[in-house]
């Protein structure tokens, strides 16, 4: 314990950096702050490629580079060289010949890689040393401590070494060779460098030499042909600058044999090791480097006595020391005779010595390897030959730190005891004891939650029952797992990844995972020469090549097994049973998903999808997700970049290098499944990316061979692409060849994968990668080749539309393709022949341009396809993979995140509906006022308001068209997911501003026809109204002409007389009625010509006008039977009577509909027009056409009697309609109500009362106050509703799917059966009627003592009185100059928009009015008042319920229209479409039902049934009708049979759980239903017997709501 303290002293004694790592600006991260973690930041800066600039850009250009694996890295490129253009003059020739001294000229490599080191924390030290090992490029073994020691002093024994061992950060460093003498069973080795026991080998120099021993290693470890400056040397770039900070280091570097004696330097593995410096000055470091290595080749140019005794101390070590001495000087040379004295005095042979002469540089090299072979070829016996960690071991002995020593790195190794037990031999055994919750049973459930979504093998059972059956295989697995207990070692895995301040963690996951690898990799190499060995005897054996691949599968054990045991521990803890009984497995469980989204956040690649059982622990995974949203924030947004490839082309191999990440190869085995790693976007790119994250997800191999022997491989495969390319914003399809032929497996299920993500709304970018390309011109060359491959893309996209039912698709509808840009060719990997090949430049390059590619692409679809918060991701992830489980691929809105967003969207839309809605209602009732406020040329007024409406209407339609167009370019969460509907949106936005204006136009022509249709009664009115004012005004002078004062009496008989003398003298002829009767029956004969007779047979049983006074009776003649078939079953209604029975109910909700219009066009102020019967024909047409029924349609008999009876109902109604219009208008009778308002004014004028506050008082309460009063009731429908959308979070009166739910919720409170069974028959009846009783709910409820409906009516009143009295006040204040008729006529001009003022009533107060206007007003202002404060006491005694029913527009209505978009049927169970939108191209509901609850029934049993048609198209089952002209068709291709068949997507749903609602219906009220529809009742099995909790809870899904209680 004293050495690993006196070790921690060392370590971290001298905190101040060097001044090397100041002047590289690396002092903040000093020491060993600068993080792997830092480094996989994607920003601006890290895209950047330009050279460095100033020394501070040196180190993050050698970081960038390295960390992508550049073999250039250590090219500091720093200064930049000076141009040659710049010199322009002869002067400038003198720079040529200029000495410059070597410090001028820039760092030393060996200096930067030390400083980075020396800041470099453990876990980027290690991707350091794995970076530059793929480079073949040599490593610190020693690293000094950075603090320069002075050249010229030799640095004692005493004083330390001043050195550390970087074996910590070489353990991941895995190497694979073929050694040419076999070891073991097999040729090739393949082992962790650091337990490898090599030979190890050390060059040093003794005081200064002019030979670059650097430079001959390099050669004598090159291939002639492809040299390799492993070493850095003088010769290279900024080589010859003088060390300040790395002198005293040691590299190290290999040479591995590739197993071809033609081609290897050396037969066997050999390790390398590079002193820097003087030996004699770092005698420490020489000394430990005698006691490790094999052999010490020792370059001297001078043979002094310092010399001497320096190489007779080392002579006493056990390495072999062989001298290379220079005589190749002009200086000190070496002669003969003081070698073989040397050789001599040290006791060496002369083969030990190599002498330099003036020969050539190769045959030195050759002398030099053969003696290095000499050594690499000598016994274990001749001498010792160590790993790495036996260096370790030494090198504390020998006072030199070891970083693998520090207290945190033993501290983490304490966490590997839980392997005490593995024996590599018995993987599995291990697995099945350590790890007993994932393996069988999750493999199980798995098996149960895939066929619990397919049922695939349910044979003959019912879906219910097979359902049943899964749920409580499901159940017995969970037991079973709840029986285990948890593992010791699993329970200090969780222990130690749960405890507090665990700043070890990720070092002991790192032991964890090197010593798993390590374990599995020694069994994996035998399992997989077995496989080799079985599949060359041959490819037949199926059966046993997928036994031995389910053995390696056994066999292999990593870090991910030990976490999906994590996850499957969470699993079963969180489970709905686990919650309520509150078990859990483990204390620490709860906190397992924030683990892992630490571990996740610092780099630790997290399994998404098991490949070992292909399915994704969806709770876990989403667990651990909102972990992650809860540490950087829920409104942190995720762009996701996905692999998807052939196996082993390099999938992994090039996310690693491309972002610096983790991925696992070569560790065993291929990638299995999906692996997932965050990386941060940090700086101004995260901004200008809008996301706070990049996701990362690589994916096992597709046509894996392993797999190839499955049957269900392309299923598999397809899963895996669905997923994982619709998780993905970009996705990268790696390809391991140019050969296109080679490539179609692998696109066929990129391009099904696309084609499912386009019919879902989502566009990911795809880009194809072609690897190993090595010509340069590559992609010029594949011009030709990518017009092949778009070709080969658009047969595939064919052939896949085909498959998912869409026609005329090619590749660029379905991705936004470039073929240029969308094609990446990218050079082999490795540069030469491994084990000795380093990663190839171009390589890495061609890496670096993809991913500042990647980025922009990102940036390019920002707009269309923003980043998903991390929340909606998971939420996507979810739907998604929830839809992939059931092979249902075009998911409409099943998906939680796509229906949230097309409810926000539609809840945007709805407000811009509303808001038109009540802009047309507003400027209809202002249009109708100006109509029957109009004294002019109604039709030049009609076009001037046609003109207003239609600018109106175009202005609004834009501004909402670019409300529209702003939201989805808002960025605004999701949206890009409704691109596909948003040309819906648009067209739905458009037809409705038509329909709007349409309607606006049609209330304005109605109003014009009804003051048309009173001309002619209004030119006779005003005729007569004239001659009796005259009459009235002549009597009045008589009067006032007498000599004495008439009395009451004698005035009113004088009147009397006058009155009726003037009435007897006017020429008047009484309106005329029509026989309404005897027109309706002509309409209706030539409406119905082709059923004359039928007409005439009714008729004379009863005339027309006795036709309707009882309900319609419904016969046999009056349907068309239609069938339905199933294979081997017929489904139908047996009894004809039960048809019968359903079209009466039917007929009796047409009936309703059709006598509640007749009230509604009776109520009307207007005569009757024989366009009000050829409207209700046309209806009654309409409506019967819409009728969509199974199992009949209406005959033409019943279309005849049906308008025959509804003719003979409204009849009576019209004619009592225009009955009251003639004694409402006729001109006589208008005069005698008028009688005694005329007689009070005579006597008031003939009494000289006050004439001004007489009239003003008339005014007001004979005008203004019933004209108040209208125009109060008239608002009042909208402002209602108004009312009722802004106090309605629920969105239930404004979203059609809101609205279900409210009204399912409010049939379960209630309970009974006629309930359910009007809502299945007549839900445009049901709905009306709960919208109706919303409505006067909300109207009555009570605030601050008043209810809402007096609030809103009072509002309206105030409103309109405000602006009557600011008139009449303004008119006082400026002395209004005009006579009363004036004041009279701007006060109707100025509130000609808010009120229609009775015109009979008008006239009389003009009556004699030639006073002053501003004393008028002055009078009328109090009278204004008291009408207002008489209406508000009228209003607050208002009966609620009354009022409500005598509004000319309902309420219920008006929202009923706005809910209600669309009244198709599904062809099979007859629900209606709920889309929000009334233009959609396809129908599709939320919620189908079983078909039992419509009437079907069997027709051999006559029991009701209970299919779903959700599962009947996700089967197998086959139907026959009269759409199909008796021709069977299977269910799944039910849009094939028509057009309106092709207009519906019906959700494939095998388990029908969203119809669990009306399962449990059906359950509770079999026998009500069986009864109803004379059938017996449906053969249903418990399992629909649900618990109403679990019926919410599927309703909260399907619909994406959030009912709490029932």
């Amino acid at each position: 314990m004293a050495s690993v303290s006196s070790t921690v002293n060392s370590w971290s004694e001298n905190l101040n950096p060097p001044q090397l790592v100041r002047d590289l600006g690396l002092q903040d991260h000093y020491p060993h702050k600068l993080s792997l973690t830092s480094m996989r930041e994607v920003s601006w800066g890290k895209l950047d490629d330009n050279k460095p600039t100033r020394p501070e850009d040196i180190p993050w250009r050698f970081l960038q580079r390295i960390l992508s694996a550049n073999s250039l890295a250590r090219n500091p490129e720093w200064p930049p060289a000076q141009s040659l253009e710049d010199k322009k003059n002869d002067e400038d020739f003198n720079d040529f010949f200029e000495v410059k001294e070597p410090g001028d000229s820039g760092i030393n490599p060996l200096d930067i890689i030390a400083a980075i080191f020396l800041c470099a924390d453990h876990s980027l030290q290690q991707e350091l040393m794995l970076k530059m090992s793929l480079c073949q490029l040599a490593l610190p073994f020693l690293l000094p401590e950075g603090h320069g020691y002075p050249r010229d002093k030799v640095r004692g024994p005493m004083e330390g070494s001043g050195a550390t061992l970087l074996l910590w950060a070489m353990r991941p460093i895995v190497k694979m060779w073929c050694p040419q003498s076999p070891t073991g069973n097999s040729r090739v080795v393949e082992m962790p460098i650091v337990t490898a026991t090599v030979p190890t080998v050390s060059f040093l120099r003794l005081g200064r030499c002019t030979v670059s021993k650097s430079k001959l290693l390099n050669l004598t470890l090159s291939q002639a042909q492809l040299q390799q400056n492993i070493f850095l040397h003088s010769g290279m770039e900024c080589g010859n600058v003088p060390r300040e900070i790395s002198d005293g280091m040691a590299e190290i570097s290999w040479y591995l044999p590739s197993g071809k004696s033609n081609t290897d330097i050396f037969p066997e593995a050999a390790a390398f090791i590079n002193l820097r410096g003087d030996a004699e000055t770092y005698q420490g470091h020489t000394r430990f480097l005698a006691k490790v290595s094999a052999a010490l080749f020792i370059f001297i140019d001078v043979i002094g006595e310092k010399e001497r005794e320096f190489l007779t101390s080392l002579a006493q070590s056990p390495a072999k020391l062989f001298l290379i001495v220079n005589t190749h000087i002009s200086q000190q040379h070496i002669t003969p005779e003081q070698v073989k004295k040397l050789f001599k005095d040290l006791k060496l042979q002369p083969q030990q010595c190599i002498v330099r002469t003036n020969v050539n540089e190769a045959k030195f090299v050759e002398k030099l390897c053969f003696q290095v072979k000499q050594v690499i070829l000598m016994s274990d016996g001749d001498q010792r030959f160590l790993s790495l960690e036996q260096m370790g071991d030494i090198a504390r002995e020998s006072g030199i730190q070891v970083d693998e020593h520090q207290p945190e790195i033993q501290r983490a190794k304490d966490l590997t005891k839980i392997l005490g037990s593995l024996d590599p031999a018995d993987i599995t055994g291990y697995k099945k004891r350590v790890l007993p919750f994932h393996g069988e049973p999750w493999q199980g459930l798995t098996k149960v939650e895939k066929e619990k979504s397919r049922m695939k093998l349910r044979g003959g059972r019912t879906t219910e029952k097979y359902n049943h059956e899964l749920d409580q295989d499901k159940k017995r697995i969970r037991e079973a797992q709840l029986r285990q207990s948890l593992s010791e070692e699993m329970q200090i895995f969780i222990d130690y990844l749960t405890c507090p301040g665990g700043d070890d963690r990720a070092i002991s996951l790192q032991w964890l995972k090197l010593m798993l690898d390590s374990k599995s990799r020694e069994i994996m190499a035998g399992l997989r020469r077995d496989y080799k060995e079985l599949s060359k005897l041959s490819k037949q054996k199926v059966k046993e090549l997928k036994d031995m691949d389910q053995k390696m599968t056994d066999s292999s054990l990593g870090l991910e097994h030990f976490m999906r045991e994590l996850g499957q521990v969470y699993e079963l803890s969180v489970t709905q049973h686990n919650i309520k009984q509150q078990t859990q497995i483990h204390p620490h469980v709860l906190q397992l998903p924030g683990v892992a989204a630490e571990l996740l956040l610092d780099g630790f690649p997290l399994e998404l999808i098991d490949g070992d059982v292909s399915n994704v622990p969806v709770s876990w995974i989403t667990a651990v997700l909102e972990a992650v949203a809860e540490k950087v924030g829920r409104a942190s947004r995720v762009f996701v970049l996905t692999v998807i490839g052939v196996q082993s082309t390099g999938k992994s191999t090039l996310l690693n290098t491309m972002f610096c990440l983790r991925f696992a190869v070569s560790s065993g085995r291929c990638t299995r499944g999906a692996y997932m790693q965050l990386m941060k976007v940090t700086g101004s790119l995260a901004e200008e990316l809008g996301c706070d994250f990049i996701l990362v997800i690589d994916t096992e191999g597709l046509r894996a061979p392993e797999l190839a022997t499955l049957t269900d491989s392309y299923e598999h495969d397809n899963e895996l692409a669905t997923f994982v390319v619709g998780l993905s914003n970009i996705t990268l399809v790696n390809i391991g060849m140019e050969n296109i032929a080679e490539m179609k497996d692998i696109l066929q299920i990129v391009v099904h994968s696309l084609l499912r993500m386009k019919l879902t709304g989502k566009r990911p970018k795809c880009i194809f990668i072609h690897q190993n390309v090595g010509d340069v011109s590559a992609h010029d060359h594949n011009l030709r080749g990518r017009q092949k491959l778009l070709e080969q893309l658009d047969k595939m996209t064919e052939a896949a539309a085909k498959l998912e039912k869409v026609e005329g698709v090619t590749f660029r509808d379905v991705m936004d393709y470039d073929a240029d840009k969308d094609n990446w060719y990218i050079p082999g990997l490795w540069q030469g022949t491994p084990p000795m090949a380093a990663v190839n430049t171009g390589y890495t390059e061609h890496v670096f341009q993809l991913k500042k590619s990647l980025i922009q692409c990102l940036l390019k679809g920002k707009l269309d396809q923003g980043a998903f918060t991390i929340p909606d991701f998971t939420k996507w992830m979810t739907g998604l993979w929830e839809q992939v489980k059931h092979e249902n691929f075009i998911f409409s809105f099943q998906n939680s995140l796509v229906a949230e967003a097309y409810n926000q969207l539609s809840v945007k839309y709805k407000d811009w509906e509303w808001e038109l809605h009540k802009f047309t209602h507003s400027w209809g009732n202002e249009a109708e006022n100006r109509v029957n406020n109009a004294n002019g040329d109604l039709n030049r007024l009609l076009q001037t308001l046609e003109r207003e409406i239609r600018t109106e209407i175009n202005k609004r339609e834009g501004e909402t068209l670019d409300k529209l167009k702003d939201l989805f370019e808002s960025g605004a969460d999701n949206v890009q997911l409704m691109e596909k509907y948003r040309e819906e949106f648009k067209l739905s936005i458009s037809s409705l501003c038509r329909r709007l204006q349409d309607d606006s136009m049609q209330r304005c022509k109605d109003a014009v026809n009804r003051r048309v249709g009173l001309q002619e009664v209004d030119a006779i009115w005003n005729k007569s109204h004239k001659k009796i004012e005259h009459q009235v005004k002549e009597l009045l002078l008589k009067c006032k002409g007498a000599n004495q004062v008439l009395g009451d009496k004698e005035l009113q008989t004088a009147f009397g007389k006058m009155w009726q003398d003037t009435l007897s003298q006017l020429d008047y002829q009484p309106c005329r009625e029509r026989n309404i009767e005897l027109e309706i029956e002509k309409l209706l004969r030539e409406n119905t010509a082709t059923q004359g007779r039928v007409i005439n047979e009714m008729l004379k049983r009863k005339p027309l006008c006795k036709q309707g006074t009882q309900c319609f009776q419904i016969e046999g003649k009056h349907i068309n039977t239609t069938w339905v078939r199933r294979a081997k079953t017929t489904i139908g209604i047996a009894s004809h009577q039960s048809d019968v029975n359903q079209a009466a109910m039917i007929t009796q909700s047409l009936d309703l509909e059709c006598h509640q219009w007749i009230s509604d066009i009776t109520k009307v102020d207007m005569d009757y027009d024989n366009k009000y019967c050829i409207d209700l024909l046309n209806i009654i047409q309409e409506k019967i056409n819409n009728i969509s029924h199974p199992n009949f349609t209406m005959s033409e008999e019943f279309r005849a009697e049906f308008k025959l009876h509804l003719c003979g109902y409204a009849v009576p109604r019209f004619q009592e309609m225009q009955t009251r219009f003639i004694q409402k208008h006729d001109p006589r009778q208008r005069l005698e109500n008028m009688k005694g308002q005329y007689f009070d004014l005579f006597i008031d004028i003939y009494t000289e009362q006050d004439e001004n506050q007489r009239q003003a008082e008339r005014f007001a309460q004979s005008c203004f106050l019933p004209a108040l009063r209208d125009a109060t009731l008239k608002a009042l429908s909208v402002n209602i509703v108004d009312d009722m959308k802004q106090n309605d979070p629920e969105s239930k009166y404004s979203l059609r799917n809101n609205f279900t739910v409210a009204l399912l919720v409010h049939l379960k409170q209630r309970g009974t059966f006629h309930d359910y069974h009007q809502y299945i028959t007549d839900l445009e009846n049901l709905a009306k009627d709960w919208l109706h009783h919303q409505v006067i709910e909300h109207c009555k409820t009570q605030r601050d003592g008043e209810s809402t409906f007096t609030r809103l009516a009072k509002g309206i009143l105030t409103q309109i009185t405000g602006k009557a009295k600011k008139i009449v006040e303004d008119a006082v204040k400026q002395n209004f100059a005009g006579n009363v008729q004036s004041f009279l006529d701007m006060f109707v001009e100025k509130l000609k928009d808010r009120i229609s003022m009775p015109k009979d009533e008008m006239k009389l107060v003009l009556f004699h009015s030639d006073g002053d206007g501003k004393k008028w007003a002055e009078a009328v202002l109090p009278s204004i008042e008291e009408v207002e404060q008489r209406l508000l006491s009228e209003v607050t005694s208002w009966d609620v319920q009354a009022k409500i029913e005598e509004l000319s527009i309902k309420p219920r209505d008006v929202m009923f229209k706005g809910l209600f978009n669309c009244t198709k049927k599904c062809p099979f169970c007859q629900v209606s479409c709920d889309l929000e939108t009334p233009v959609h191209s396809q129908h599709s509901c939320k919620q189908h039902r079983p078909e039992g609850l419509n009437g079907y029934r069997w027709a051999h049993s006559e029991h009701l049934v209970t299919d779903v048609c959700t599962a009947s198209v996700a089967g197998d089952a086959l139907f026959k009708n009269n759409d199909t002209n008796g021709e069977w068709k299977p269910y799944k291709d039910y849009q094939t049979v028509n057009d309106y068949y092709k207009s519906w997507t019906i959700q494939r749903e095998i388990s029908a759980q969203g119809a669990s609602y009306w399962k449990k219906v059906f359950y509770t009220y079999n026998q009500q239903f069986a009864g109803k529809y004379g059938a017996k009742p449906a053969e249903i099995d418990n399992a629909w017997n649900i618990d109403w909790d679990v019926v919410r809870r599927d309703l909260n899904k399907t619909y994406t709501t959030n009912i709490q209680s029932w």
